[in-house]
């Protein structure tokens, strides 16, 4: 994980690969449609933070059911995911991307890209078990050339304060994860430890 440097603010990052489509609009369009925009979002964030949720511990006592529901879960899991692969062969997905994304923000790197201060809508996807994108308009703050394509830095318009907080918990959980996992690669052996 590493901390943003650019326009789109400072702070913990989602980085990942993901499916991302960059479409440019009329200033006018990206206002107009906010409303629209974040209630989408606003639905899809709320699908992604639950199918992220891991169960809470459960005593010994409960142990037969904590077992039960984990099964339970696991076979629902696999039931989504394969429903979303099914959903990409029909309606497929945009490309993957190197994509660096905040509460604010998201950077990413393409071949082509747009122009500074052109208006546009961002769609990303971010969990492959709910195939639907997250929209969002912006402006793009900055394009820079990196030898291998342009890194595109756009800013987010007029997001609400709901769908900020959903963001950041999706994206501190899976900061998480990614130092959870890179602490297990490092020191394998501490988790055989009792």
């Amino acid at each position: 994980m590493a901390e943003c440097d650019s326009e789109i603010g400072h702070g913990v990052l989602y980085e990942d690969f993901l499916p991302l489509q960059w479409r440019e609009v009329q200033e006018q369009f990206a206002f107009l449609k906010i409303s629209s925009f974040n209630e989408n979002n606003e639905e899809v964030l709320r699908f992604i933070g639950v199918l992220d949720e891991f169960p809470n511990e459960i005593g010994d006592e409960y142990a037969p059911i904590a077992q039960e529901l984990t099964r339970v879960e696991t076979k629902l899991n696999l039931l989504l995911n394969l429903v979303g692969q099914l959903l990409t062969v029909h309606f497929p997905l945009p490309p993957l991307k190197a994509v660096k994304l905040n509460p604010v923000g998201i950077e990413w790197i393409t071949d082509q890209g747009p122009r500074p201060g052109d208006f546009g809508i961002v769609e990303i996807y971010l969990n492959s078990s709910c195939p639907r994108a997250l929209t969002f308009p912006g402006k793009v703050e900055g394009v820079e050339d990196t030898g291998n394509g342009y890194r595109i830095s756009v800013q987010f318009l007029a997001l609400s304060a709901s769908i900020q907080e959903r963001l950041e918990k999706i994206i501190f959980r899976h900061h998480r994860r990614r130092v959870a996992m890179a602490r297990r690669r490092l020191f394998p052996e501490s988790d055989k430890m009792p």
